[in-house]
């Protein structure tokens, strides 16, 4: 059986709101003034899914962006809230050329990715040299529960969230500077409250958002040991003379 993607999800986008992501803008627009982006450069929003971060980029900086998300209603919502090019298409299987943007952002999405290290590569492939990878997402502090996170049916940044030191390694591996790296753990308790407020409590929404069989007290349960933080993370692709 496949994945449900939580996304396209009525509760779960009442929650989140149109970003679909814990913060809203205010790490996308931390990123941007850090990156400097002009409204010549060409952006790409990796795991796109209403297309609000495009037009955010383009109604508050006149910065054009294309995207590309797995999910076809999110691709068809996005096509609709923008007049940008918009693919229905994997991050680990990106169709566009070589060094076509100036910067990748895969906010809440590059946990998706069911083969990091190939989505990885695949940024650095359509990135322009110098170009900045933005990778905002949660992390995980114990990560002796990523098994049974990642057990779950389910298409949510929750299933797998990063082992920081990890990834960084990875990107340094595939040829990555990074930059920034910056915590929004607020942002995290913030959407609890949210969720608590409306819902009763954690495990209500949960039955909610994946039906009345699902055990919403065991998947907190991980999720509360798990000790989950949400980050920021800001690289660019060095490319080196052999």
């Amino acid at each position: 059986m496949s994945a449900q993607n939580l996304y396209e999800c009525p509760l779960m986008q009442s929650t989140l709101g149109d970003t679909l992501r814990p913060g809203g803008f205010e790490i996308t627009k931390r990123a941007i003034e850090y990156c400097a982006f002009k409204n010549k450069d060409m952006l790409l929003d990796l795991g796109c899914g209403k297309g609000a971060t495009i037009k955010y980029l383009k109604d508050n900086y006149n910065i054009a962006a294309k995207g590309l998300d797995i999910s076809l209603e999110l691709v068809e919502e996005a096509r609709r809230n923008t007049d940008s090019e918009i693919v229905i298409a994997s991050g680990e299987d990106i169709p566009f050329e070589n060094d076509s943007f100036g910067g990748v952002f895969a906010e809440c999405t590059l946990s998706l990715m069911n083969n990091l290290r190939n989505s990885i590569d695949e940024v650095y492939r359509v990135l322009s040299p110098r170009g900045y990878f933005v990778i905002s997402d949660l992390y995980i502090n114990n990560t002796d529960y990523l098994d049974e996170l990642q057990s779950y049916s389910m298409n949510t940044c929750l299933k797998r969230p990063h082992d920081i030191a990890k990834l960084k390694s990875i990107l340094k591996s595939k040829g990555f500077n990074i930059l920034l790296e910056e915590k929004y753990d607020k942002y995290i308790k913030q959407l609890v409250f949210k969720i608590i407020f409306q819902h009763d409590s954690m495990r209500n929404f949960w039955k909610g958002s994946q039906g009345g069989s699902f055990d919403g007290s065991r998947f907190q349960s991980i999720l509360s040991k798990s000790k989950l933080g949400y980050f920021l993370m800001i690289a660019r692709k060095e490319v080196y003379d052999v």
